[in-house]
């Protein structure tokens, strides 16, 4: 389908799949940030900090400089969140396609940045680098093609919210294969090389997807239904809403989910007694099982409607988290079943929530909107990180903390209504 842009001299013909198309691009791109873990190890054994298995040899379940190491992506998953609240803004300044452009090319100059650290000495480096610059990089180009493609299709945000999102999740899981090859076995030597290629294959997915995206058309003035549950909010409006509240606190919630899939080999290995080269496998079958979730919970709530996915999905991940919580030792299947499950369900979520704001307090401010909301996501990223450190290591408080904060999400998903605009 085609639609018609107005211009000062005459209309421009726009089709919409080719928008989708760039966007998709633009996504894949973005999503390999998640394929970050893959690095920690040879940044470890370049730091002369990586411990081995004394009977094995190989790295040891337990790596005392893993929190120094981590912490990049964690610093850059609180910069992507952050990075979205200037995204509504900036796109009305320069349009979408100029936005998306200059962040894939900092997405480029990030990752090349972090390719010349040699040394521990520099790790405050790969925090700028790899943590503030790509992470802000990411977030910007994230939510600003996310937002535009939405709008492209405001009767079937639920199915394009999902591709989107679901090419987000994938670029993770591909880049985790394409970032292995690059390393090969001398992985401290081709750290470096593995790097760039990287940077450069994403800034060509991002800039490349860009050109193929044109900024969605604003709704028409004599098309606004003068009706108070349709309004389009602005953010201000929209902070005067207890929904806006209640959003941040169930996106929040879930965003455990994230921290539980960050450490779902550790967890294979505590849990179910699996060695580390078996643990490593759950962190591909947990992708797959992400990617699915955003493309089929996404489409599902376009037909059976958002509240009924987000109980569903809350209802099932309450289910996986009590099961890790409450068995001393799991058996194989069981544990991947709800590690499966933990990821499917959070991929849903994540996708449906662009599209349940947009429902909440329209489209027409929905950058802006939807990026204060998303901040739950990055806090809730960390969340996981920081309530076991304070628990000491203890993973029973981390499961037990969650499956209370279910709890409460699961009310709100039950008695959350849609905002009513009032004069």
């Amino acid at each position: 389908m085609q639609t018609a842009l107005s211009s000062e001299s005459q209309p421009k013909v726009v089709n919409r799949w080719l928008v989708i198309f760039g966007t998709a691009l633009v996504q894949l791109g973005v999503g390999t940030f998640y394929a970050w873990s893959i690095f920690n190890t040879p940044i470890l054994k370049m730091f002369h900090q990586l411990v081995l298995d004394p009977a094995t040899g190989k790295p040891a379940a337990v790596q005392p400089h893993l929190g120094s190491i981590s912490l990049i992506f964690s610093i850059g998953a609180l910069a992507l969140s952050l990075s979205t609240i200037f995204v509504g803004s900036l796109v009305k300044k320069f349009g979408v396609r100029k936005v998306t452009i200059s962040a894939g090319i900092l997405f480029g100059i990030s990752v090349f940045i972090a390719s010349r650290v040699s040394s521990a000495d520099q790790l405050w480096l790969y925090y700028l680098s790899a943590g503030v610059m790509l992470g802000a990089a990411d977030g910007i180009a994230y939510m600003s093609t996310l937002s535009n493609a939405i709008k492209w299709f405001p009767e079937k945000t639920g199915l394009i919210s999902g591709i989107s999102v679901a090419f987000y999740g994938l670029g993770s899981f591909v880049f985790k294969y394409i970032d292995s090859a690059f390393l090969g076995t001398n992985i401290v030597h081709n750290l470096p090389h593995a790097l760039m290629a990287w940077g450069f294959l994403s800034m060509l997915l991002i800039v490349g997807g860009a050109l193929f995206i044109h900024d969605a058309p604003e709704a028409k003035a004599e098309d606004v239904v003068d009706d108070p549950t349709h309004h389009e909010f602005t953010t201000r409006e929209m902070l005067r809403k207890p929904q806006a509240y209640l959003l941040f606190i169930a996106l929040l919630t879930i965003s455990l989910s994230v921290y539980l899939t960050g450490i779902s080999s550790n967890l294979g290995t505590n849990l179910a007694g699996l060695d580390i080269a078996q643990a490593t496998n759950i962190v591909a079958v947990v992708a797959i099982a992400n990617t699915i979730g955003r493309f089929l919970i996404g489409s599902l709530s376009d037909k059976f409607g958002r509240k009924p996915m987000f109980i569903l999905s809350y209802v099932v991940t309450f289910i996986a988290v009590a099961t890790l919580a409450f068995s001393s030792h799991l058996s194989v299947p069981v544990f991947y079943a709800a590690m499966i499950a933990v990821g499917f369900f959070f991929g849903g979520t994540i996708t449906v929530y662009p599209t349940m704001v947009g429902d909440y307090f329209g489209l027409k401010n929905h950058s802006q909107n939807y990026s204060l909301i998303y901040q739950g996501f990055g806090f809730g990223s960390l969340a996981g990180a920081i309530i076991l450190s304070l628990a000491g290591g203890n993973l029973s408080v981390v499961f037990n903390i969650y499956m209370v904060m279910l709890i409460v999400s699961l009310l709100i998903w039950v008695f959350i209504k849609k905002p009513v605009y009032k004069n």
